[in-house]
């Protein structure tokens, strides 16, 4: 009987929109009586989520298997206190390694972060980390993140074979990600940091459409061609109301060992990219000698500007 009523509430879940699945806390069958949770973040969350929780109400009524039907919310922690993408529709301008150092910029200054590689066709994360080893799934049947300098790092490329390329469609793509952010142990986190990958495609889309993101960081070089795609990426995040924190400017120059700085792509292009769009270069990476500690310094800078102190 239990068995009959978990598949029976499965194919009901399955039968729900793609924006009512995720909401869905619990669902509970006994006496021909649904009982469904829906989780909101507080009072105000439920209000503007009451359309999701009447379309259960329509769903669980029209199957004409239930005297009565409850659907109620239950407050949901926020896991994620701060969400920061990490953004660039040029591929090649260094965004994931800037993601990397961001995040273990931020785990230095004692926070709580977890860093999820978004970029299901291209993952570079773990080959940034040097991460081989397959990730654990714990007693819930949720995928335990692997932990890399104290961060919790999640990415398709821990789950596949790295030598064979993804070919999937817009909606494969979509539930990989759902999976990678509602079926991991993330725990509560003080940031999330998501490399999100090149373009503006599915996998772009379906992040800024799951979360609420707090900041963008935009990372592009001074090239004519990353410019004009990152305009692109610019104006797809002003169209979702995420806010543009700033840009930083990856590989800006290099210093040679007598103090000269070389503006390889450009100078200034930049700046005017971020006054045409109303917002600030925050960082002007330039290419490093001594990656390791430089990297350091200048991304400690870096959260300065964004945490403060």
């Amino acid at each position: 009987m239990k068995d009959k009523e978990q598949n029976l509430t499965k194919t009901i879940i399955n039968s729900f929109s793609n924006k009512l699945k995720p909401l869905v806390e619990d669902f509970i069958i006994k006496d021909n009586k649904a009982f469904v949770t829906l989780k909101a973040l507080d009072y105000e969350d439920a209000k503007l989520l009451e359309v999701y929780k009447r379309e259960c109400e329509e769903t669980l009524l029209k199957k004409s298997i239930f005297d009565e039907v409850f659907v109620t919310f239950v407050e949901k922690q926020k896991q994620f206190k701060k969400i920061i993408t990490v953004s660039s529709c040029k591929g090649g301008v260094g965004k994931s390694t800037i993601a990397v150092n961001l995040a273990l910029a931020l785990k230095r200054k004692g926070f709580i972060v977890g860093l999820l590689d978004a970029d299901i066709y291209g993952p570079s994360i773990p080959k940034l980390l040097n991460l081989t080893e397959k990730p654990n799934v714990n007693s819930s049947k949720k995928i335990i993140p692997v932990t890399s300098d104290g961060l919790k790092v999640m990415s398709i490329g821990l789950l596949i074979d790295e030598e064979k390329p993804v070919v999937w469609r817009g909606p494969m793509v979509q539930g990989a990600l759902s999976q990678l952010i509602d079926e991991v142990h993330w725990g509560n986190l003080d940031y999330m940091v998501i490399d999100l990958p090149p373009g503006t495609g599915d996998a772009y889309l379906a992040i800024l459409q799951k979360l609420k993101i707090d900041e963008s960081l935009i990372v592009t070089t001074s090239q004519s061609l990353a410019i004009a795609d990152t305009k692109k990426g610019i104006n797809l995040m002003l169209k979702f109301n995420i806010p543009i924190t700033g840009i930083v400017e990856n590989m800006s120059f290099f210093r040679c060992d007598q103090g000269k700085k070389y503006y390889i792509f450009g100078e200034n292009k930049v700046e005017d990219l971020a006054k045409q769009f109303n917002t600030e270069v925050i960082a002007k990476l330039p290419i490093f000698k001594n990656p390791e500690e430089d990297n350091k310094n200048s991304f400690d800078d870096l959260v300065k500007k964004l945490v403060g102190n």
